[in-house]
């Protein structure tokens, strides 16, 4: 098959196609921020205790995580038993590829905190600890030997010296994403399975770390919409109740800069089966007799749900002004879509239909997965190049039907989709192989032709997933795998930084 083209032409003729100037990127560009843990290769706060794995409870002679019940509050620990103390880990299964250097650990309370593995502990004294932190080194630890300690900050020690010991982010994470106009939380609030549904549910930023199931508090996700003048798509969680809702909206609208947009989405991917959220919306749509059909049920019911919580959003904003109210549907199905759409005639409480409009999942087949493994990384990539091609027919049907109803077309997540599923994960051939196509520097090509054929499709919002992460059986999400990785090794983020020349 003919390569797709190089260099500039891609996006001259982007631009062209939609009659825009070149200083006028053809579609807003999104980002989905990869979920906040202790293993993440992204690191987004300026305290890095944040990103820590929540405290395990240890005890001297006992195996690893049996030290017995930990008494803390808020996440702090309050109080340790005799030979017990509380360990938190951080930088975790990544090698040497993490900020390393001179930081100042802070904290309050009488306690004692010590560092180990990677840490090389320097000053000490009540509340206040300077270390060199060395990545060789592998993971770093600390510990609450000694209680009660709270409020643990572990900063680098420029940031203090500069004055910004109280930044929120680090500026490198906020220098990537200059120019996105919308930041999808979908993984920062961890809303795939979620099980919130009281307000008292939620993580709030004064916990002692943002990498529970809880999720990152909507406090930093606003901040950072604030910081990175980006407007915030937020997934409210399936079992949120009415005041979770009526809150979460006070909330933001009391924070959010007041020129920013809101994007309000049920859930994520009530449609996909895999997730807990779908198989509730199914047994809704049962409960309340939606459909005889249960798959339509479930389509029915995430679509009631969804113009409930507009109408709470609205009711809070006084209107709908600041409002992008988004209904969500599967790309390769637009049935999915019209049915959504259709139901109580919930596309006229909405503002926009959303998909994922991948290229190149067919290839992670557990049936062809052998088949695929033999292939080399170009023939890898002629296939996605023929997905992208097939993928036009489903978005000239979304927008058709979008615009049939006066709505936007929108992409919630897109991009790459080379993933092993169903067992072909565990194929290392394969993974390897789909590892490789990805930092090709002809994946950068494949990206161009993709938004090309979006900005065409007349698409508006595109949320590319996700950010950073490292590429491992489960996918290769990332548009670098690690924060420290050269741009010009990273085709995806080269082809959206393309995209999106003319923003800055």
């Amino acid at each position: 098959m003919r390569r797709l083209f190089r260099g500039v032409a891609p996006l001259v003729a982007l631009f062209a196609l939609t009659g825009r100037a070149a200083a006028d990127p053809p579609f807003p560009m999104g980002i989905n921020l990869a979920a906040v843990t202790d293993w993440s290769t992204e690191f987004p706060f300026a305290d890095a205790f944040k990103t820590s794995r929540p405290w395990i409870s240890q005890k001297q002679g006992q195996p690893w995580g049996k030290g017995g019940d930990l008494k803390t509050d808020k996440g702090w620990v309050k109080e340790l038993a005799p030979e017990q103390f509380a360990e938190a880990l951080m930088f975790v299964d990544m090698g040497n590829r993490y900020p390393g250097g001179r930081y100042v650990c802070l904290f309050d309370g009488t306690g004692t905190v010590e560092f180990g593995h990677a840490a090389k502990v320097g000053d000490a004294k009540p509340g206040r600890i300077e270390l060199e932190v060395l990545p060789e080194r592998g993971m770093l630890t600390l510990k609450v030997t000694k209680a009660p300690v709270e409020n643990v900050r572990l900063i680098p020690a420029d940031l203090e010296k500069d004055g910004k010991a109280t930044a929120a982010f680090r500026p490198a994470f906020l220098k990537r994403y200059e120019g996105f106009a919308v930041v999808r939380f979908m993984d920062w609030q961890r809303t795939n399975n979620s099980k919130q549904v009281k307000w008292s549910d939620r993580a709030l930023p004064t916990d002692a770390t943002q990498s529970t199931d809880k999720g990152v508090a909507v406090e930093h996700c606003i901040d950072l919409a604030n910081q990175m003048n980006a407007d915030p798509w937020f997934c409210l969680p399936h079992l949120a109740d009415d005041e979770y809702v009526a809150e979460f909206a006070k909330l933001v609208l009391a924070k959010l800069n007041k020129d920013r947009k809101v994007y309000v989405e049920y859930s994520n991917e009530t449609w996909n089966g895999q997730f807990e959220q779908a198989r509730y919306c199914a047994r809704k749509g049962k409960e309340l007799g939606l459909s005889q059909n249960a798959y339509e049920g479930q389509l029915r019911y995430s679509a009631q749900r969804s113009v409930e919580i507009f109408k709470i959003f609205e009711r809070e904003f006084g209107g709908k002004d600041r409002l992008v109210r988004v209904l969500a549907a599967q790309s390769v199905n637009p049935w999915t879509g019209t049915t959504t759409m259709d139901w109580n005639k919930a596309s006229e409480q909405a503002d926009a239909i959303a998909i994922a409009p991948y290229f190149g999942g067919a290839l992670g087949d557990p049936k062809t997965a052998d088949e695929v493994a033999a292939l080399s990384v170009d023939q890898v990539l002629d296939r996605c190049a023929e997905s992208i091609e097939a993928n036009k027919k489903h978005l000239a049907k979304y927008a058709e039907e979008a615009k049939k109803r006066n709505l936007k077309l929108m992409a919630y997540e897109a991009g790459q989709h080379l993933a092993g599923h169903g067992g072909a994960e565990n194929n290392e051939a394969l993974t390897k192989l789909f590892h490789e196509a990805n930092r090709h520097p002809r994946m950068r090509d494949l990206y161009l032709q993709d938004m090309k054929n979006w900005a065409a499709a007349g698409g508006d919002t595109y949320c590319h997933f996700s950010s950073v992460g490292r590429y491992t059986k489960w996918g290769s999400w990332g548009l670098k795998e690690y924060e420290d990785e050269d741009d010009a090794k990273a085709p995806k983020l080269q082809a959206i930084r393309e995209v999106m020349a003319g923003r800055k």
